[in-house]
């Protein structure tokens, strides 16, 4: 039981940075269709940095914590940066988001699989990093799923009680208004795209935490298109993208759990994703200017 309470503790983690990266991006009306790309991207670059970190350091047991946190920095800023090349296309050329989310997945996928194959630095297509087990141990695990809760209340206050939030809402929604007010509506969309870069980067380092138990084979298994869907079920609200997060880490945790010959039952969650964002799509209610290219012309 304690297995499964952990596996799930894990997915939640992950689970909920990853839709709350895409909310944060869709609340400003750009679509994120790349989360999984960024969060290729912030895996690879947390373990990258714990890879060169083992090899130049002898004290790696006793700073883990440290580490941890200098890693984890570390992915956001490169997810970050990555993020500008959406910032490019979608705010700047005006591409088409779904299109530029695309071209993010992969993207990342081929610069995560190039990088992991390449000699000295991959094994056998693994980059195989360095973790203390105590990262990787129940008590922290609470610790991790205790911290994202704090930080998804403290969100939930940030778009509802300040003033900050209620502009970012309405760049999502009535970028027209917002622009009449004299806020720059691509300025705000342009910082909650880094931001959403960034979160996306910090699931990407918990997945290969508390999943791939710190190896990276160049893949987040498919969890970012997951987070994509939590997004869609909850509505882009917080309190339901909370609900629906647990619902979906419990799934995940058993299918985990379950083995066999038969692959159906590890494709169970990934199947029964599907089925249900079909579902709830048709009462789906996305930010009005969500994937909407501002143009201040139309006022």
């Amino acid at each position: 039981m304690e297995a499964i309470f952990s596996l799930a503790l894990g997915f939640f983690v992950v689970f909920t940075l990853g839709t709350i990266s895409g909310m944060f991006s869709e609340r400003s009306g750009v679509i994120n269709l790349g989360i999984e790309g960024f969060m290729t991207i912030g895996a690879l670059a947390y373990v990258s940095f714990s890879f060169m970190i083992k090899k130049t350091t002898t004290n790696y047991e006793e700073l883990h914590i440290l580490y941890l946190i200098f890693g984890a920095c570390f992915s956001m800023v490169v997810a970050s940066l990555f993020s500008l090349l959406q910032t490019l296309m979608v705010l700047k050329l005006e591409t088409d988001q779904i299109i530029s989310g695309t071209v993010i997945n992969l993207l990342a996928q081929g610069i995560a699989l190039f990088i992991v194959h390449i000699e000295g630095f991959g094994t056998g297509g693994t980059i195989l990093g360095s973790l203390s087990p105590k990262l990787i141990s129940f008590n922290y695990f609470i610790g991790y799923a205790v911290v994202i809760l704090l930080a998804t209340f403290a969100l939930g206050l940030y778009f509802t009680f300040t003033k900050v939030g209620t502009r970012h809402i309405a760049a999502g929604e009535n970028p027209q208004a917002l622009d009449a007010a004299g806020i720059k509506v691509n300025k705000y969309r342009f910082i909650c795209i880094t931001i959403s870069g960034a979160i996306a980067g910090l699931a990407g380092t918990m997945f290969v935490i508390t999943q791939s138990l710190q190896n990276f084979n160049g893949s987040v298994q498919g969890l970012g298109f997951i987070a994509l869907a939590i997004m869609i079920i909850g509505q882009w609200k917080v309190s339901l993208i909370l609900m629906f997060s647990i619902v979906f880490s419990i799934l995940f945790s058993i299918g985990q759990k379950i083995t066999g010959l038969n692959a159906l039952p590890r494709a169970l969650p990934f199947i029964m994703s599907l089925v249900v964002m079909v579902i709830a799509s048709k009462w789906s209610l996305p930010p009005q200017a969500s994937g909407v290219p501002f143009d201040k012309t139309l006022r």
